[in-house]
């Protein structure tokens, strides 16, 4: 019988979870450049929210300050930051006349 690797799976979900928020991010952006505003907010929050229970699932578990636990680490503030900062910025930017 194998032994069971609580890492690896652990590791295997956040990665399954961070495609997906990655997905929305990208859901988001392709509604904020065509005008949704609805599905822009919407995805907005669910990829922010989403990213941030995941780090701070990786807070509680003890993985936070870990080097293996990096990427994943890198990868939701990645897509908070970028989220946020399109939201500030008002992506898409008007266009120039």
């Amino acid at each position: 019988m194998a032994k069971r690797n609580r890492y690896r799976e652990m590791e295997n979900l956040m990665t399954k979870i961070l495609i997906v928020d990655a997905l929305v991010f990208v859901l988001y952006l392709l509604c904020a450049g065509k005008g949704w505003d609805v599905f822009k907010v919407i995805s907005a929050i669910i990829s922010t929210v989403g990213s941030l229970l995941c780090l701070g699932w990786l807070y509680i578990t003890g993985e936070f300050p870990r080097r293996r636990s990096l990427w994943m680490i890198t990868g939701f503030i990645g897509i908070v930051a970028c989220v946020i900062f399109s939201l500030i910025l008002g992506y898409p930017c008007p266009p120039l006349a």
